[in-house]
């Protein structure tokens, strides 16, 4: 989760600084990490102990989605919102 917070920050850095040539690998290689570490995230709510919160394992793949949708539309606002 550390790696993935550092990869969100870098991206935004990148964005904010208008480092095109930076952000476009970058960005790519932060969703393919949430890719991995999103289903690991939700595994977790199976655990007896998270019964009171399982149904916040829906979060995360919408907000995948709207990371890759706003990341598409290329809305830089948008992105930095989402992300952070």
């Amino acid at each position: 989760m550390d790696e993935l917070i550092d990869r969100i920050e870098q991206t935004v850095s990148e964005l904010m600084q208008y480092d095109m040539e930076h952000f476009g690998p970058d960005a790519q290689e932060m969703v393919n990490h949430m890719m991995v570490l999103f289903p690991a995230i939700i595994e977790c709510y199976k655990d007896p102990r998270m019964t009171d919160v399982k149904e916040d394992a829906l979060y995360w793949p919408g907000q995948l989605e709207r990371i890759i949708k706003s990341l598409e539309k290329g809305d830089y606002f948008e992105i930095v919102d989402v992300l952070y």
